[in-house]
């Protein structure tokens, strides 16, 4: 707790806990697991986390103006701090230390939030041009016009290949507008010094949700 800042509430210690737990999942998000045919098949979850808290409280004075009838005056006015303590710390007479322990417990999505099936294919035009479909899908509302995020992810392309992809390849669009079928598709080009066999991992994020596909190139 050295790295958190002196705070007037309480919340400021709970705030700064419960952004530390949403950055670690958004990273565990960004690697999920998939299967021998490229799709994602599960995606690592953090359920609770407990915490303890040890806190000093101390009342510091601070200058506030008051008006009176007679001009302005300086009024003290008591303010508590809260702050972590350390180890080696000791309290003084205008102090006092809490211990506060909980745990936050991650909430199911809120129901109104309608459930995506989102998924990927690869269509080969040409010998070296692929058309890359986005599809999501859902039965309790329209997501047309919806943003999809598709992007290569060269670094598990990397590490599936063993070989860096060329900077040549790539998607002519990052950003896609979903249709009223729920649909979208994006151009990729794959470089003339990329090698037969070469696999591409393509993502795609829309509403929270998340999906990878490897494409293995061939030229036949």
């Amino acid at each position: 707790m050295d790295d958190v800042a002196k705070g007037q509430n309480l919340d400021d210690f709970l705030i700064n806990l419960a952004e530390g737990l949403s950055k670690a999942q958004s990273r565990l998000n960004q690697y999920p697991v998939v299967n021998a045919m490229g799709q994602q098949s599960m995606v690592y979850h953090i359920p609770r986390m407990e915490f303890e808290l040890k806190l000093q409280m101390t009342a510091a004075e601070s200058s506030v103006p008051a008006s009176s009838g007679r001009g302005t005056s300086i009024q003290k006015k008591a303010k508590l701090q809260f702050l972590p303590v350390k180890t080696t710390q000791q309290n003084n007479s205008s102090s006092a230390t809490s211990i506060i322990k909980g745990v936050m417990v991650a909430a199911p999505i809120d129901s109104v939030v309608t459930p995506v099936q989102l998924s990927l294919s690869v269509t080969k035009i040409g010998a070296r041009k692929a058309e890359v479909t986005v599809s999501a899908l859902t039965t309790e509302a329209s997501i047309k016009g919806a943003l999809v995020e598709l992007n290569i992810d060269r670094e598990l392309s990397e590490k599936m290949s063993k070989a860096a992809l060329k900077p040549a390849t790539r998607l002519n669009q990052a950003t896609l507008v979903l249709a009223e079928n729920g649909s979208a598709v994006a151009g990729l080009t794959i470089s003339n010094q990329e090698s037969e066999g070469q696999v591409i991992a393509l993502t795609a994020d829309l509403l929270g949700q998340s999906q990878t596909l490897l494409y293995r190139f061939e030229q036949g």
